[in-house]
């Protein structure tokens, strides 16, 4: 794993994220990337 990076997002930003967790541990890169391959995908369905 890479050293993780400080990213500066609003505290809302961080309420929505939460709430798109798969598993309550689930991870903020993980959610990130999995919105990030919905839209690869989506994007290449076109």
């Amino acid at each position: 794993m890479e050293d993780p990076a400080t990213i500066q997002i609003e505290k809302e930003t961080r309420k929505k994220l939460k709430e798109l967790r798969i598993t309550k541990r689930g991870t903020y890169d993980e959610i990130l990337n999995r919105l990030m391959k919905n839209a690869t995908d989506s994007k290449n369905k076109d």
